[in-house]
């Protein structure tokens, strides 16, 4: 279970970190006692899988789970950011945007349709050693998937128009990772950390570079490494092993093979020396990274590193996060380990990002230590015990659906060589000592093999600037003509080779587990909590859910924050047990426990071993029932949230999500916004009271599933809400009113003036239906002909025809309060008014019926609704989500089974009804937030336009 090689540790983190949420860390990890027998460690069960080689080179993985009717057909082509040239950054990237655009027997964006239209998932990524395309389907599609993939391995031709079109999509996607702080760390890191190999890039690319491409060569490098034998096909789910190896026959083993690719990575030097870097940003708070190269994936070295993670950095009884995050004297609003495993080396070090006022040389100083002692000294047997509990739940977890078996053994057996390693990580890792550990940390974590970056603020935001001028620049200029002749892959297809799809008609229709449900007294028997179980005893895991009714909409008006403050209070030490050893008892059990506001209600999720399910029922009681609630906890838990919130004021994209929603809902608990002010307002007795009036048992919901039988999950259900409440707090505490503003008479644009943003956050929005209105069944369909996938309308017409964005939707968007229908994109300065333009065209043409809803439209997005129930039949996590919500919005039990009949009396004259009674473009709200000096003008032409500067993060005295 090494670490993901498609999205890098700290992008999670820095996602994490952005969101502004005012959380503290949830377990990441689960965890081990000291002792730990071997042979039950790694007694799963192994995954079941055949391989094949055809005559062509191409491998092929066959992963059968026969838990629902999904098949997952992924093409993992071995070519990444690592085989580009040094002056060709982002080839690999460019082609994972161009390989949707058609091929000999798919119309651009056809492939996508197709699968979307059965209601399947369609999507690639790129990393540094792979590009990789996957499609998740209901079953009886298998084979379209595959003669989907066979196409486009077959006979992709660059064109100059799609290249035009993709190079400028790709620009907008990399001004959206850079539009967010901490965007460019990572980038700014690697260049650090290598020399000379090409892992010193990252794969989003160099958008000079790929203005300076030439068409010609990117179909020499599709020619070159888009072959089959230079790729592994994996069809893992619910299939038919003998059925589908003769589709993959018939539609790839006649693809010809090629000669062998060349490797172009440049060998990376022994770093004999530290490194250290000081990084000016646009950034809010400094972060901090020290890191050293590591081996090869394939070596065995990984398996003791990522137990090392897990003890250094994974989770919140880690030391890191320990020394940095939970303790009185707090350095950092969150600190986690940084572990890339890469094909041929990748990244191992510590990561933290500052609290407001600390200093980075004094985070530097701790990682550096806490990594330099693991070379210096034995980690303890309950670290080590611990480390590998998380690891085996890891693996556990990551066996859940047929995509995450795929990516597991796909992976071993492109990077490690052998797909059995798969089926061996835990017997390796239980045979590792603390010895061991110490032996590889002494082979890495030396101090002239570490580099270290600090990324700290900007001043002046002169380089901010430069560098959005610089990608602006990038994305206007010109493709480069052909420098030679563009020579496609010669090919010609088999007689028998299909020219149309291989559609299957017939659907499946999604059936969830019933359940078992039933009721329990509480609040002295004043009150009744329902109880549903659910259980699927494929997996030696279990799922707790407790849902309480009320949360932050009933904070008081100045004290906003204070609902997300206070679900954090409650997981920090209850029933006398600290903060610290709760984090090291459940990490210890292999169990996680999470509290989250959701504004009318609260939920606690749990999850733990089926063996350990009684002792997380326990925990997860004191924490509900007798939360600490410690005045140092408070204190720490309040400088984080203030540094959090800090973080996200400086990202336009979250800046634009708090302005809308303000504008649409006013001065209603849907509106008003967590400041710095009512942050720093909120008091530990404002935490108290509000934990009396909400954490309370009536009418909460409570979901058991997975690997448990129903006698026990009733007895543990009785056990956590005995003793929960009394007459006191046998009632709900009232909803409040929510009154909400009228619609404006007009458009109403805010610019909201980001000097240092580098592309344009375009957020609109007006008022619709809630959940509880007959509207969401034709306003579902709406959304999927809108916005179901990249050929819809809105993606269509944005992005395919015009190039103007990365994304782009349109969507109903109801909820328990309040609903909306909602437009959203991010796009470049001058693209700005034409992008938003461009999405009022299609919401007004369709609500005007100047584009009707066809019946194809209808039948297609009736069929992806079905499908995306099929999809989410394959876990019973996924089942009990849906259960849930449909508990929780007062439907009945039946409401899922009966969905799709609703859906299939709605005409396409209702579809179109209900954007004719919504979405009047003329009185949508719009804010854009941006340079105010590039966008106002054009905006202008729109119409009225309010210019607000960013939002402050308070006074220094608020943040210290």
């Amino acid at each position: 279970m090494k670490r993901a090689t498609s999205l890098p540790a700290v992008w999670v983190l820095l996602l994490v970190c952005l969101t502004g949420l005012l959380r503290a860390a949830e377990p990441q990890g689960i965890m081990a006692r000291p002792a730990l027998d071997p042979a039950k460690y790694a007694s799963l069960a192994p995954i079941d899988y055949q391989t094949q080689t055809l005559e062509n080179g191409l491998r092929v993985l066959y992963v059968p789970l026969h838990q629902a009717p999904v098949v997952h057909v992924r093409v993992m082509y071995h070519v990444g950011s690592k085989d580009e040239r040094a002056n060709r950054q982002g080839f690999a990237h460019m082609f994972e945007h161009m390989m949707f655009r058609g091929s000999a027997h798919v119309k651009p964006e056809q492939h996508m349709k197709l699968i979307n239209m059965v209601g399947g998932d369609s999507n690639a990524f790129t990393s540094f050693d792979q590009t990789t395309y996957v499609n998740t389907i209901p079953a009886e599609h298998t084979e379209m998937a595959l003669w989907l993939e066979a196409d486009r391995m077959a006979s992709f031709k660059v064109s100059e128009e799609i290249f035009k079109t993709e190079r400028k999509v790709v620009a907008e996607e990399w001004g959206m990772r850079m539009n967010q702080p901490y965007g460019n760390l990572f980038d700014e890191y690697l260049k650090r950390a290598f020399t000379q190999h090409s892992y010193r890039w990252t794969p989003i690319g160099n958008m000079e570079q790929l203005s300076e491409s030439r068409i010609n060569e990117l179909q020499d490098f599709f020619n070159t490494y888009y072959i089959p034998n230079n790729a592994i096909l994996l069809v893992a789910g619910d299939i038919d092993v003998e059925k589908t190896k003769a589709w993959v026959k018939k539609y790839f083993e006649w693809i010809p093979k090629a000669p062998t690719p060349p490797r172009l990575a440049q060998r990376e030097p022994v770093q004999t020396e530290g490194r250290r870097a000081v990084v000016p940003a646009a950034v809010p708070l400094p972060a901090i990274v020290v890191g050293a190269r590591i081996g090869a994936w394939s070596t065995d070295d990984q398996y003791a590193l990522t137990l090392l993670g897990e003890i250094v950095g994974g989770g919140p009884s880690s030391r890191l996060y320990r020394r940095l995050v939970a303790t009185d004297d707090a350095l950092c609003t969150a600190a986690e380990i940084l572990e890339e495993s890469l094909e041929e080396g990748g990244i191992f070090g510590g990561i933290g990002i500052a609290l407001q006022g600390k200093k980075g040389e004094d985070i530097e100083k701790i990682i550096r230590e806490e990594l330099l002692s693991l070379a210096e000294k034995n980690v303890t047997p309950e670290e080590l015990a611990k480390a590998k509990t998380q690891f085996r739940q890891g693996v556990i977890q990551n066996r859940k659906t047929a995509e995450e078996l795929a990516k597991n053994v796909g992976e071993e057996w492109m990077f490690g060589g052998d797909p059995a390693r798969a089926n061996k990580e835990l017997e390796k890792v239980a045979a590792l000592t603390a010895d061991d550990l110490k032996a590889v940390a002494a082979k890495y974590l030396k101090p002239e093999k570490l580099t270290t970056m600090l990324m700290v603020p900007d001043p002046t935001g002169q380089l901010s600037k430069k560098a959005a001028a610089e990608a602006l620049a990038a994305a206007k200029a010109e493709v480069a003509p052909a420098s030679a002749p563009v020579t496609p892959r010669a090919v010609e297809f088999p007689a028998s080779f299909p020219t149309t799809p291989p559609m299957h008609d017939a659907q499946t229709t999604a059936k969830f587990a019933a359940g078992e449900s039933f009721e329990i007294e509480v609040a002295g028997g004043k009150a009744k909590a329902r109880v549903l179980v659910m259980a699927d005893h494929r997996l030696p895991l279990a799922s707790l859910t407790v849902a309480l009714r009320r949360g932050s909409f009933n904070e008081p008006r100045g004290k906003e924050g204070l609902g997300s403050m206070a679900a954090d209070m409650v997981r920090r030490g209850a029933g006398g047990i600290s903060f610290e050893d709760l984090n090291q008892r459940l990490d210890s059990l292999g169990i996680s426990i999470g509290v989250v506001d959701q504004g009318d209600a609260t939920e606690l999720t749990a999850t733990a071993p089926a063996e350990k399910l009684g002792e997380a029922f326990r925990l997860s009681g004191l924490i509900l029932r007798q939360p600490n609630l410690d005045e140092n906890e408070f204190k720490n838990l309040k400088a984080q949230a203030l540094s959090n919130l800090m973080q996200s004021l400086s990202s336009p994209t979250t800046v634009a999500d708090r302005e809308l929603a303000a504008l649409l809902n006013g001065d209603t608990p849907l509106g008003r916004k967590t400041t710095p002010e009512s942050l720093t307002a909120v008091t530990l007795a404002d935490i108290k009271d509000y934990y009396a009036q909400i954490y309370r048992p009536a009418d909460a919901i409570i979901v058991i599933s997975g690997d448990v039988t129903i006698q026990q999950a009733k007895a543990l259900a009785e056990k956590l809400l005995e003793g929960w409440g009394d007459a006191k707090t046998a009632a709900l505490v009232e909803m409040p009113k929510i009154e909400l503003p009228p619609v404006p008479a007009k458009r109403k644009t805010v610019l909201i003036d980001a000097p240092d943003a580098k592309q344009s956050a375009v957020r609109t929005a007006i008022r619709a239906y809630d959940i509880h209105d007959e509207q969401r069944y034709a306003g579902s369909l709406a959304n999927q002909i809108l916005s179901g996938g990249i050929e819809t309308r809105v993606m269509s017409y944005v992005r395919a025809q015009k190039g103007l964005a990365y994304y782009a939707h349109g969507i109903f968007s109801p909820g328990r309060q309040a609903g909306a229908f909602m437009g959203e994109t991010d796009t470049r300065f001058e693209a700005t008014a034409e992008a938003i333009e461009a999405m009022f065209k299609v919401f007004a043409d369709m609500a005007a019926g100047r584009a009707a809803v066809t019946a194809d439209e209808l039948k297609e997005s009736r069929l992806r609704v079905a499908g995306a129930l099929v999809m989410s039949m394959q876990t019973i996590d996924r089942q009990a989500s849906r259960r849930l919500a449909a508990l929780l919005n007062g439907f009945p039990a039946d409401y899922w089974e009966k969905y799709l009949g609703e859906l299939a009396k709605v005409t396409a004259d209702q579809v179109q009804g209900v954007m004719k009674r919504y979405v009047d473009t003329s009185r949508m709200i719009v804010v854009v937030v941006a340079p105010a000096a590039k966008v106002k003008e054009s905006l202008l032409k729109q119409g009225e336009v309010e210019v607000k500067p960013m939002p402050t993060t308070g006074t220094g005295e608020l943040l210290k």
